[in-house]
Parts: structure tokens; C-alpha cells; sequence
């Protein structure tokens, strides 16, 4: 099993998505989090479940996963035994472009 660290912008992310979300339904919202944490297990232990960047034109040595309406781009370290979840988008938004922008 993998650990699971956010960066401090992965946090923002998942922060202001449960908060737009609440903005409408708190009850959606909390609901929201439970899936996205029971898929986040599931990554604990099958970390290559989501596809290789390079499969959605992202130039970085990454993963994506989708979740519902959000894409969560991580990384494996697998000498550490940890995932490292980067950034969490809304899949409307042109997360190919914004990663190859930002990523080492």
C-alpha cells in the first residue's frame, strides 16, 4: 500500500472543490468527499490505476485520474512507497496546458 501526500496546491484544489460544491448542497458536498476518498483508497492500492500523462498530452512524467467531474494528476515515487497527488481540476477546465505549465 501507498502513502498519499497532497502538494499544498493538490489541498487548495480539493478545498475549493468541496466548497463550490457546498455552495449549492452541503449534503452534496459531503457526499462529494466520500467517493472522492473511497477512490483514493482504491489509488492506495493500485497506484498505475489512472492513465499516463503523456495519454492526455501532458509533457510530465505523471499520472491522471478521473474522478467524477474533477482530474487528479499525481505521481508515484515508488522508493518511498507514496503517491503524491499535484493538482486536482475540474475536467472543464485545460489541465494538459496549466500541468505543462507549472510542473518541473
Amino acid at each position: 500500500m501507498h502513502n498519499i501526500k497532497y502538494s499544498n496546491q493538490a489541498s487548495l484544489d480539493l478545498d475549493d472543490a468541496i466548497s463550490y460544491i457546498a455552495k449549492e448542497s452541503v449534503t452534496n458536498a459531503i457526499a462529494y468527499l466520500y467517493r472522492y476518498e473511497e477512490k483514493i483508497e482504491l489509488l492506495k492500492e493500485n497506484p498505475y490505476m489512472g492513465v499516463e500523462c503523456k495519454n492526455k498530452l501532458i509533457k510530465r512524467d505523471c499520472r491522471v485520474l478521473v474522478h467524477e467531474s474533477h482530474i487528479i494528476i499525481y505521481k508515484i515515487y515508488k522508493e518511498k512507497n507514496e503517491i503524491l497527488l499535484v493538482r486536482i481540476f475540474h475536467s472543464s477546465e485545460n489541465y494538459p496546458n496549466k500541468i505543462n505549465n507549472i510542473m518541473e
